[in-house]
């Protein structure tokens, strides 16, 4: 694929978009954004399909609804995978949380050190939750 600059561009999009309104893809566009600079054709091929689902999918969107008590519920779950990364062999997480049971934050990263076990790269996620639940209640 010989136009990286194309490809910086939508990526940087789709980053925007799936920090805000579409926490359906940050995956996908997590895994294909450690490819910006160095694009292959598979990797464009999978920007197209991520595309067309866009596409197809324009009408989700997030809906906060009104709740008829005075407590507010806050929920999250999270999940971590083991070294996946082939490169680097390092983990990724990611958490949803929601609110009143409308999702209100999100985050997929690849964690920044190499876990000995899956237990390890589970805690990591468990801490990087607890952080922005420790901030979103602040």
């Amino acid at each position: 694929f010989e136009d990286q600059t194309l490809y910086r561009s939508i990526i940087g999009s789709l980053l925007y978009i799936s920090s805000w309104t579409r926490p359906d893809i940050s995956l996908s566009v997590n895994l294909l954004s450690r490819h910006v600079g160095k694009a292959k054709e598979f990797h464009w091929n999978c920007i197209k399909k991520l595309l067309g689902y866009l596409q197809h999918t324009k009408g989700i969107g997030l809906l906060l609804e009104p709740t008829h008590t005075d407590t507010a519920e806050l929920c999250c779950y999270a999940d971590a995978d083991w070294g996946t990364d082939k490169e680097t062999r390092k983990s990724t997480s990611g958490y949803i949380m929601f609110l009143n049971g409308s999702p209100v934050f999100w985050k997929v990263r690849k964690q920044n050190f190499i876990s000995c076990s899956s237990t390890e790269a589970e805690y990591a996620c468990v801490s990087d939750v607890t952080n922005s639940l420790i901030w979103f209640d602040a």
